[in-house]
């Protein structure tokens, strides 16, 4: 059979019929950053039912809370635990990174190990530019391989400050000459931006009461700003932050566009 350019040419009618869907429901993914001690692991432990991968022991204190707990101290244990989530049927809603700079650091010990193992030549120690390149693939690719899984992702990280000139595009809007962002690699940084629903800064305000106490109230930063790299996927016009962050109570808020009357702006 002479093969043409008539009995070659594709049918995209049937592509497309093949192709286009509606959205579909999927867990939320969720970036949680802040400073230290700012509850990010206890967000984490809000989530139900959840495997939190723990590179600080930072769940120990969480012994009423009693989440499930995957230690990682290597690549490899972050390697098993994607390897467990992927193939074995276990039961979870949500698995938790929770210590994206921890992270990212063991990505960079394992590429130097391997290539000293390879150059008897190299210094013990030292990091060459090209190790965050390729660490910084490692990363990635297990970012994607968590966001094809089907659960929800919470990643958090410590915060950083970063120095510059910060604006929208909007000339109205005011600039910053200081950024707060999660504590990665830029790189990685902008993978778990793009796939995340949800970028959120954790953070504390003292509020006293009218009988004279003061309380610390933790809250959940999530509009976009030049000075927090924030913002979430919502159709709902969401208030500029959710006070006593929780999970269902975030998914509650990126869903139907509130959470009650604790979720409102004067809490």
């Amino acid at each position: 059979m002479v093969v043409t350019r008539a009995n070659t040419t594709k049918n995209y009618a049937d592509i497309a019929a093949s192709k286009i869907r509606k959205p579909r429901e999927r867990p939320l993914s969720i970036l949680a950053y802040g400073r230290n001690k700012k509850g990010k692991t206890r967000f984490c432990t809000t989530a139900g039912k959840v495997l939190i991968l723990d590179p600080e022991d930072g769940t120990d204190q969480f012994v009423k809370a009693a989440p499930d707990v995957w230690p990682v101290s290597s690549w490899q244990d972050l390697n098993d635990a994607y390897k467990y989530l992927s193939t074995a049927k276990h039961g979870y809603d949500y698995v938790a990174l929770d210590g994206m700079t921890r992270f990212s650091n063991m990505a960079l010990r394992y590429v130097m190990n391997l290539e000293e193992e390879r150059d008897i030549s190299r210094t013990p120690g030292l990091v060459q530019q090209r190790d965050y390149g390729k660490a910084g693939e490692l990363m990635k690719g297990l970012l994607y391989n968590i966001h094809a899984l089907p659960v929800g992702a919470i990643y958090t990280a410590q915060e950083r400050q970063v120095e510059g000139e910060f604006t929208e595009e909007d000339d109205e809007v005011d600039t910053a000459t200081v950024q707060y962002v999660p504590d990665m690699p830029k790189g990685i940084r902008t993978v778990v931006n793009s796939i995340v629903d949800v970028i959120g800064r954790l953070y504390t305000v003292r509020q006293e009461l009218d009988d004279d106490r003061v309380v610390t109230r933790h809250r959940m930063w999530l509009a976009p700003s030049p000075l927090y790299d924030t913002g979430a996927r919502s159709e709902y016009r969401l208030p500029d932050f959710l006070p006593s962050p929780t999970v269902p109570r975030l998914v509650q808020l990126v869903n139907e566009g509130k959470v009650g009357t604790n979720g409102s702006r004067k809490s």
